[in-house]
Protein backbone atom coordinates (compact mmCIF):
# COMPACT_ATOMS: atom_id res chain seq x y z
CA UNK A 1 0.00 0.00 0.00
CA UNK A 2 1.39 3.45 -0.66
CA UNK A 3 0.85 6.71 1.52
CA UNK A 4 -1.28 9.42 0.56
CA UNK A 5 1.56 11.45 -0.63
CA UNK A 6 3.01 9.21 -3.26
CA UNK A 7 -0.51 8.54 -4.38
CA UNK A 8 -1.08 12.32 -5.16
CA UNK A 9 2.52 12.79 -6.65
CA UNK A 10 1.48 9.54 -9.31
CA UNK A 11 -1.50 10.89 -9.97
CA UNK A 12 -0.22 13.84 -10.86
CA UNK A 13 2.61 12.10 -13.03
CA UNK A 14 -0.18 10.59 -14.89
CA UNK A 15 -2.02 13.57 -15.97
CA UNK A 16 0.92 15.35 -16.94
CA UNK A 17 1.70 11.99 -18.74
CA UNK A 18 -2.05 11.63 -20.58
CA UNK A 19 -2.55 15.30 -21.43
CA UNK A 20 -0.08 15.66 -23.64
CA UNK A 21 -0.28 11.88 -24.99
CA UNK A 22 -4.02 12.37 -25.82
CA UNK A 23 -3.81 15.80 -26.93
CA UNK A 24 -0.73 15.35 -29.54
CA UNK A 25 0.83 11.77 -29.21
CA UNK A 26 -2.64 10.26 -31.07
CA UNK A 27 -3.43 10.80 -34.37
CA UNK A 28 -7.53 9.61 -33.80
CA UNK A 29 -10.01 12.42 -35.48
CA UNK A 30 -12.61 11.27 -32.77
CA UNK A 31 -10.28 12.98 -30.06
CA UNK A 32 -10.93 16.65 -30.62
CA UNK A 33 -11.12 18.95 -27.69
CA UNK A 34 -10.65 16.34 -24.77
CA UNK A 35 -9.47 17.29 -21.53
CA UNK A 36 -8.10 15.19 -18.65
CA UNK A 37 -9.70 16.29 -15.77
CA UNK A 38 -8.63 14.19 -12.84
CA UNK A 39 -6.82 11.17 -12.05
CA UNK A 40 -7.76 8.77 -9.05
CA UNK A 41 -5.17 6.43 -8.38
CA UNK A 42 -6.33 3.38 -6.33
CA UNK A 43 -4.47 2.89 -2.95
CA UNK A 44 -2.32 -0.22 -4.08
CA UNK A 45 -1.50 1.39 -7.57
CA UNK A 46 -3.07 -1.14 -9.53
CA UNK A 47 -5.90 1.07 -11.19
CA UNK A 48 -6.26 4.50 -12.63
CA UNK A 49 -9.51 6.06 -12.64
CA UNK A 50 -9.13 8.50 -15.88
CA UNK A 51 -11.83 11.25 -15.59
CA UNK A 52 -11.84 13.24 -18.99
CA UNK A 53 -14.34 15.47 -20.38
CA UNK A 54 -15.36 17.53 -24.17
CA UNK A 55 -17.22 19.57 -25.84
CA UNK A 56 -19.27 18.10 -28.05
CA UNK A 57 -22.92 16.21 -28.36
CA UNK A 58 -23.09 13.06 -27.15
CA UNK A 59 -22.32 11.54 -30.44
CA UNK A 60 -18.73 13.57 -29.86
CA UNK A 61 -18.97 11.74 -26.29
CA UNK A 62 -19.42 8.27 -27.60
CA UNK A 63 -16.85 8.53 -30.31
CA UNK A 64 -14.31 9.85 -28.40
CA UNK A 65 -14.97 7.48 -25.44
CA UNK A 66 -14.71 4.78 -28.08
CA UNK A 67 -11.22 6.37 -29.55
CA UNK A 68 -9.86 6.82 -25.69
CA UNK A 69 -10.79 2.23 -24.93
CA UNK A 70 -8.83 1.86 -28.43
CA UNK A 71 -6.07 3.84 -27.48
CA UNK A 72 -5.34 2.37 -23.88
CA UNK A 73 -2.87 0.13 -24.70
CA UNK A 74 -0.75 2.89 -26.24
CA UNK A 75 -1.41 5.31 -23.27
CA UNK A 76 -0.55 2.67 -20.33
CA UNK A 77 3.11 2.13 -21.72
CA UNK A 78 3.28 6.03 -21.86
CA UNK A 79 2.52 5.72 -18.15
CA UNK A 80 4.84 3.15 -16.86
CA UNK A 81 7.25 4.94 -18.90
CA UNK A 82 6.61 7.96 -16.93
CA UNK A 83 6.05 6.69 -13.57
CA UNK A 84 8.64 3.54 -13.39
CA UNK A 85 6.46 1.45 -10.63
CA UNK A 86 7.08 -2.19 -10.70
CA UNK A 87 3.64 -2.53 -12.11
CA UNK A 88 1.97 -0.09 -14.41
CA UNK A 89 -2.15 1.15 -13.33
CA UNK A 90 -4.87 -0.14 -15.46
CA UNK A 91 -6.53 2.81 -17.07
CA UNK A 92 -10.02 3.15 -16.91
CA UNK A 93 -11.52 5.91 -18.21
CA UNK A 94 -14.87 7.96 -17.29
CA UNK A 95 -16.59 10.81 -18.54
CA UNK A 96 -16.44 13.77 -15.97
CA UNK A 97 -19.75 15.40 -15.85
CA UNK A 98 -18.65 18.48 -14.20
CA UNK A 99 -17.99 20.89 -17.20
CA UNK A 100 -21.44 19.86 -18.56
CA UNK A 101 -23.12 20.45 -15.15
CA UNK A 102 -21.29 23.54 -15.10
CA UNK A 103 -22.12 25.10 -18.78
CA UNK A 104 -26.11 24.00 -18.10
CA UNK A 105 -26.07 25.46 -14.90
CA UNK A 106 -24.51 28.54 -16.75
CA UNK A 107 -26.86 28.60 -19.25
CA UNK A 108 -29.82 28.86 -16.68
CA UNK A 109 -28.34 31.50 -14.69
CA UNK A 110 -28.19 33.53 -18.06
CA UNK A 111 -31.75 32.56 -19.22
CA UNK A 112 -32.92 33.71 -15.89
CA UNK A 113 -31.08 36.92 -15.72
CA UNK A 114 -32.33 38.25 -19.29
CA UNK A 115 -36.18 37.56 -18.53
CA UNK A 116 -35.75 38.94 -15.17
CA UNK A 117 -34.47 41.90 -17.19
CA UNK A 118 -37.26 42.17 -19.46
CA UNK A 119 -39.55 42.31 -16.92
CA UNK A 120 -37.73 45.29 -15.25
CA UNK A 121 -37.20 46.91 -18.98
CA UNK A 122 -33.45 46.76 -18.81
CA UNK A 123 -31.02 45.49 -21.39
CA UNK A 124 -28.49 42.84 -20.89
CA UNK A 125 -25.62 41.72 -22.71
CA UNK A 126 -24.90 37.87 -23.70
CA UNK A 127 -23.88 36.87 -20.25
CA UNK A 128 -27.19 37.90 -18.86
CA UNK A 129 -25.29 41.29 -16.86
CA UNK A 130 -27.36 44.60 -17.26
CA UNK A 131 -25.64 47.48 -19.79
CA UNK A 132 -25.19 50.57 -18.25
CA UNK A 133 -25.21 53.26 -20.81
CA UNK A 134 -22.95 55.49 -18.75
CA UNK A 135 -20.19 52.69 -18.67
CA UNK A 136 -20.28 52.14 -21.85
CA UNK A 137 -19.85 56.08 -23.52
CA UNK A 138 -17.19 55.71 -21.12
CA UNK A 139 -15.76 52.43 -22.87
CA UNK A 140 -16.39 54.25 -26.22
CA UNK A 141 -14.02 57.49 -24.98
CA UNK A 142 -11.49 54.87 -23.63
CA UNK A 143 -11.23 53.51 -26.99
CA UNK A 144 -11.16 56.40 -28.66
CA UNK A 145 -8.67 57.89 -27.03
CA UNK A 146 -6.66 55.14 -27.47
CA UNK A 147 -6.78 54.75 -30.70
CA UNK A 148 -5.88 58.66 -30.99
CA UNK A 149 -2.96 57.64 -28.99
CA UNK A 150 -1.75 54.85 -31.35
CA UNK A 151 -2.58 57.45 -34.42
CA UNK A 152 0.01 59.50 -32.98
CA UNK A 153 2.44 56.80 -32.26
CA UNK A 154 2.18 55.45 -36.19
CA UNK A 155 2.72 58.99 -36.90
CA UNK A 156 5.91 59.23 -35.56
CA UNK A 157 7.10 56.54 -36.48
CA UNK A 158 6.78 57.43 -39.82
CA UNK A 159 9.88 58.64 -42.02
CA UNK A 160 10.21 62.41 -42.51
CA UNK A 161 10.30 62.48 -46.35
CA UNK A 162 6.56 62.63 -47.46
CA UNK A 163 8.02 60.63 -50.56
CA UNK A 164 9.17 57.72 -48.97
CA UNK A 165 6.61 54.83 -49.26
CA UNK A 166 4.58 53.56 -46.00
Amino acid sequence: MANDRRIKRLEMLILQTLAPAIAHGLADPRLSMVTVTRIRLSKDLGIARVNWSCLGTDGDRSKTSHALEKARGYLQSAVAAAIRTRTTPRLEFHFDEGLAHAVRVNTILGDLARERAAREGVEVNEFGEPIDPEVESEDQDTATEGSELADAARAAARPADPEAPR
